[in-house]
């Protein structure tokens, strides 16, 4: 047994149910929730780990940047000048606690895991970023 055809049939499964109310057009053209900002940013407070109801937006954006890292562009003429440092590969590959070779100029990173060698030919190239290892405790901070 077949049903009439409504006009539900032919909305978009996505706006099926949905009120006009809720919904707003960007700038674009294309038909948006109204609160996507806030949505978002309790989507965001899920995934670093906050399990608490009540949040500050500052509380979702320090965490954030605590799971980000001091990341920093790899540069050939910029020494990071720190003892360890952690690497980000142009493949995406972070290589951890790279510690700097002895005296050596240009400045040279050795990752002992892969007993390889980061000079500053490899800056800007292979290694596109680097931070200070988060658990170095050299004197040059």
């Amino acid at each position: 047994m077949s049903r009439q055809v409504t006009e539900r049939d032919f909305r978009m499964p996505e706006f099926r149910d949905a009120k006009v109310e809720d919904y707003e057009i960007r700038a674009d053209g294309k038909v948006v929730r109204k609160d996507r900002w806030e949505t978002g940013i309790h989507q965001i407070k899920g995934i670093v780990g906050s399990s608490r109801g009540e949040f500050e937006i500052d509380e979702v954006v320090d965490a954030v940047r605590k799971l980000r890292g001091n990341w920093e562009d790899a540069d050939p003429d910029e020494d990071p000048g720190h003892q360890t440092i952690d690497l980000r590969l142009s493949c995406g590959t972070v290589l951890a606690r790279c510690e700097r070779g002895p005296g050596q100029l240009p400045f040279t990173y050795h990752w002992q895991f892969g007993a390889i060698d980061f000079t500053r030919i490899d800056f800007g190239a292979d290694v596109i970023e680097w931070q200070r290892s988060p658990e170095a405790t050299d004197a040059t901070a």
